[in-house]
Parts: C-alpha cells; structure tokens; sequence
C-alpha cells in the first residue's frame, strides 16, 4: 500500500515537471499579474481592491464607533448612578 502511494507520487511529480518542461508558456504570468497599467483588467482589479478595502474599513470604523458610543454611554450611566 505505501509503496503503491510513494510510486503514485512520484509520477505525479515527475508528470508536473514534464508539464512544465514541455509547456513553459503556461507558466507565464498574463498581464494582470505583471500590473499592465493600460488593461481593463487591471483597472478592474484595482477598483475591486480598493472597494474591498473602503467596505472593510467603513465596517470597523463602524464598530470602534460602537464600542466608543458604548463606553462614553456607560461612563455617563455610572456618573449618573455613583452618589
């Protein structure tokens, strides 16, 4: 069993390597992931990052807001309870 599963991983390796000797094209970046400033794609991507980002830090601007309206809160509730 160990030894049919070795085998198997040997030839799955050895497949990737004759793949990637026998096809270098495949392995080359496209432009996106090269950053090609003039490509719609790029431009794409960059508007889907920064979105990500604006949506991200608006949700945790939004939750220090809370916590902040929850400790002002509290600390006006225990001056208004102490004696």
């Amino acid at each position: 069993m160990m030894n049919a599963l070795h085998h198997a991983k040997k030839l799955t390796l050895f497949a990737l390597i004759a793949t990637m000797a026998l096809a270098p094209r495949l392995l080359l970046a496209c432009s996106v992931c090269y950053g090609a400033p003039g490509v719609a794609q790029t431009r794409g991507m960059n508007f889907g990052i920064f979105t990500m980002l604006g949506v991200t830090g608006v949700v945790l601007g939004s939750f220090g807001g809370l916590f902040f309206c929850f400790a002002r809160r509290a600390r006006r509730y225990n001056t208004e309870l102490t004696p």
